[in-house]
């Protein structure tokens, strides 16, 4: 499932990442869209971020380049 960062970039698995507040930085895990629709998935914790505990809103998500 794709969706969009806080600056309206596209995100989705694989995408490199970094957290506003805290500066951690990862790759996307997971996305879990069961039953949302998209402005839903978008303000929802609903990302993945590898080594980072939790989920996460899309709009706290930064995409550092392209895959």
């Amino acid at each position: 499932m794709m969706t969009y960062d806080r600056n309206r970039n596209a995100i989705t698995t694989g995408t490199r990442v970094m957290i506003n507040g805290t500066g951690r930085i990862g790759k996307i895990v997971a996305i879990h869209t069961e039953g949302l629709d998209p402005a839903q998935v978008r303000r929802s914790k609903t990302v993945e971020v590898e080594g980072c505990e939790g989920k996460f809103e899309p709009v706290e998500l930064i995409r550092l380049g392209l895959h």
